[in-house]
């Protein structure tokens, strides 16, 4: 985007219709402060509710793009804003702000360190032997910081610092590695639905470890994870061999991802690599650029794979105007057979802190940086999404990462039976099914006694699993009961 760009153009590039609309509310130059552009970017500060402007800042050539603001989308409305008030010519020409130099240096000393390392690695093929082009480091990354593989299918090296001659032979060898091991998985797939789901086979328990011990060897654990959460779905009901095909297509999907990243955005790319297994370091995330907010604990869950207990915090902070989603996090920490999971978050509490986002097309997972406030109880209830709002919500998230097991929602709706055993939680805009089997359901038909409540839980493919519920107990506070 060397040239200036019609408002068309501009709205293409927006991730959903919802960040289309709200890019023309943000779009009002009295929403802007320090406006300003040349032949290589645009940026501005935007007045918003909170105490502190965003720093919106656009590259034009990529384009890339830098907002300070809390939304998970990329680009946010407010660089959207910003690229339509450029489009109609209401910038003017400026000297660049200080924190709009430091990132395009940033980033252009992060591409010329990457090129030069390419250049002067032995270990690296010959650019006329790539499958696919090494795609450009990430905006945010540290500058030396290795960021994933580009291309497993071409056993291509993504990395930004070359320092260790050994260190990128080995990222090589994984490379080649991974691939390997995919392309035998792939195998496996097409087997299995060849063979059939009534093969014998399939209800055998090693049939899957087996698959899954493979992936661990071919160092992609996640998948391994996935495979053997599969093999628990096998004969768990009458419908299971819907779930299960289901579940191998998507396998099949991550694994076909995975063979062609180099051919897919880089936030998906990089949620490609996540979901399989390849997994970036504490001090990489901590060091990328945070999203400060105020945050409230809003709901725990745990799963037991293998010998480890996996805990999920999900953290939500509220959007910028009462219709805007909520931004939510999600943190884990892991406990043996013997010890629980260790967390210093505790739900029905709210928290003011820095917030550092793993890669992916949906930054879901983070971590927790400086915290500005302690944590406090919360006094009201959390601001919720109507039924419809939440499912559009998820719809989002799992569109853009298709193998997402888990979307959080924070609703406000009452428990309702449908007849044989089921109930939904519902509101005017629609309903939710309950997962089936819900331990909880009592306890939840009885403190909501038919009238709604703000409940704060998982969808999956099996349904809504409630995590924690608000009950009003007088005054206009509230008490968070977490399951």
């Amino acid at each position: 985007m060397s040239v200036r760009p019609t408002p068309d153009q501009v709205l293409a590039l927006a991730p959903d219709r919802a960040a289309a609309s709200a890019a023309g509310a943000a779009a009002d130059p009295a929403a802007w402060s320090a406006a300003g552009c040349d032949d290589a970017a645009v940026w501005g500060h935007y007045i918003a509710g909170s105490s502190e402007p965003y720093e919106v800042s656009v590259e034009l050539t990529t384009p890339a793009f830098r907002c300070t603001c809390p939304s998970r989308k990329l680009p946010c409305k407010h660089c959207l804003g910003l690229l339509l008030l450029y489009a109609h010519d209401h910038v003017a020409t400026a000297r660049r702000l200080n924190f709009v130099d430091v990132w395009l240096q940033r980033r252009a000393a992060r591409e010329a360190a990457f090129r030069a390392g390419l250049e002067g690695t032995d270990d690296v093929p010959d650019e006329t032997e790539l499958v696919a082009p090494v795609a450009t480091p990430p905006v945010d990354a540290p500058p030396a910081v290795e960021v994933g593989l580009d291309a497993l299918g071409a056993g291509a090296v993504r990395a930004i610092s070359r320092s260790d001659d050994g260190k990128a032979k080995r990222r090589t060898e994984r490379a080649e590695r991974m691939r390997a091991g995919l392309v035998e998985f792939d195998r496996w797939l097409v087997d299995r639905v060849r063979a059939g789901l009534a093969a014998p086979e399939l209800a055998a328990t090693t049939t899957w470890d087996h698959a899954a011990a493979r992936l661990v060897d071919a160092q992609c654990g996640g998948l391994a994870n996935r495979v053997k959460r599969v093999a628990m779905r096998v004969g768990g009901h009458s419908a299971w061999h819907e779930d299960v095909l289901e579940e191998l297509a998507i396998l099949h999907l991550m694994v076909q991802g995975a063979l062609r990243t180099s051919t897919l955005p880089e936030l998906l790319a990089d949620g490609v690599h996540a979901a399989t297994g390849l997994t970036t370091a504490k001090a990489d995330v901590l060091a990328g650029v945070p999203t400060t907010a105020t945050w409230s604990v809003l709901g725990e869950s745990r799963t037991r794979e293998d010998r480890i207990t996996v805990q999920r915090t999900w953290l939500c902070s509220a959007g910028p105007g009462p219709d805007d989603a909520p931004t939510w996090a999600v943190v884990l920490s892991f406990g043996t057979i013997s010890g629980a999971p260790d967390s210093d978050l505790f739900v029905g509490t709210d928290f003011a802190a820095d917030v550092h986002w793993y890669p992916g097309a949906v930054p879901l997972r983070a971590l927790v940086g400086v915290v500005h406030r302690p944590a406090t109880p919360m006094v009201a209830a959390p601001p919720t999404r109507t039924v419809l709002q939440a499912s559009a919500d998820a719809g989002w998230a799992i569109a853009h990462e298709p193998w997402l097991e888990r979307a959080p929602m924070c609703v406000q709706a009452k428990p309702v039976p449908v007849g044989n055993g089921r109930w939904v939680l519902a509101d005017r805009t629609g309903a939710l099914p309950l997962v089936p089997g819900c331990t909880r359901l009592a306890e939840l038909v009885s403190i909501s006694a038919g009238e709604s409540l703000a409940i704060m839980g998982e969808w999956s493919i099996e349904g809504f699993a409630p995590l924690t519920v608000w009950v009003p107990v007088g005054g206009g506070a509230v008490s968070a009961v977490a399951w």
